[in-house]
């Protein structure tokens, strides 16, 4: 066997096992469990593009300006990319893990409420830490020396979305459910003026 088609066949190999392990890579992504925030919100009196518009008018107020939108209001979309501040609570290092958490949104308004659905959740600091998975410990794969400062910023980082995602949830709640109690009080002034008028 010549030199030459040694080093050919090890480069074919080293290339094979390249692409063998990158699939495997992909094949966890794929099948792993996104944390996801989902769910519908129902009120009274507020017809659909009512709902659309004070989400709009939330989303523009509540979140970041860099926040990336696409809308919809035929369909009642409002989607795209946002973010929340990281600032981690496991002292060691966390300059270094210190950052955002992105995240992707999608607001659906349908007569007399919305639904919604937060998740694709992924961290960006000077060490990241990547998409954000339901496992409760870091699941990439680490150095086992330091896989237990990852595991407690794993458990940080997902501790605030679970923290600060329903907030942001209730606030776009809090909206609606405003403006549909209003809407449901100017209905009712306007029957009892109707009937006074008709008696």
């Amino acid at each position: 066997m010549s030199e030459s088609y040694y080093i050919l066949t090890m480069k074919k190999l080293v290339l094979t096992i390249g692409i063998a392990l990158i699939s495997c890579v992909i094949s966890i992504a794929q099948h792993a469990e996104l944390m996801m925030f989902s769910g519908e919100i129902k009120v009274e009196k507020l017809e659909k593009d009512e709902v659309y518009k004070k989400l709009s008018s939330w989303q523009q107020e509540y979140m970041p300006k860099e926040t990336i939108v696409e809308s919809d209001r035929g369909a009642g979309e409002i989607k795209g990319t946002s973010y929340l501040i990281y600032n981690s609570n496991v002292h060691a290092a966390s300059e270094v893990t210190k950052g955002f958490i992105l995240f992707d949104f999608k607001f659906v308004a349908v007569e007399d409420g919305f639904r919604y659905q937060i998740t694709n959740f992924r961290h960006e600091g000077k060490i990241r830490f990547h998409t954000i998975l339901m496992t409760p410990s870091f699941p990439y794969k680490i150095n086992a020396v330091e896989k237990p400062w990852y595991d407690l910023v794993w458990k940080d980082i997902r501790t605030q979305i679970t923290q600060q995602t329903p907030k942001m949830v209730a606030s776009v709640k809090d909206v609606i459910e405003k403006a549909a109690l209003l809407a449901k009080n100017e209905s009712e002034e306007k029957d009892t003026l109707l009937s006074q008028i008709g008696n």
